[in-house]
């Protein structure tokens, strides 16, 4: 049987991910998800972020959770303030941007 995840369960797990330094499949076994279900949301993400420009609702920057939320289609990406640069560069690099 399938699993589904909410968004938020895919958000944090794609944070985790970023964080972590694991590939996607070694990431996807340890968190017990079908490496070919993570890599999906990875692709996914990175297909609707292939747009020139990606909006940003300012008033969405800084929520309860103290995240910066970027939505793109029916795509939400939930970025806690306190990942470092590293990480961001790690996002962006996965998401098939430059460093």
């Amino acid at each position: 049987m399938t699993r589904s995840y909410t968004e938020e369960e895919r958000q944090e797990h794609l944070v985790n991910w970023m964080r972590g330094g694991l590939s996607k499949n070694a990431y996807a076994k340890t968190a017990g998800i079908s490496p070919r279900t993570f890599t999906g949301w990875t692709w996914q993400i990175k297909e609707n972020l292939k747009q020139d420009f990606v909006e940003i609702k300012a008033e969405k920057l800084f929520g309860n959770n103290q995240n910066m939320v970027i939505e793109k289609g029916s795509i939400t990406v939930r970025i806690p303030l306190s990942v470092g640069m590293k990480e961001l560069q790690t996002l962006f690099t996965a998401l098939g941007g430059t460093q």
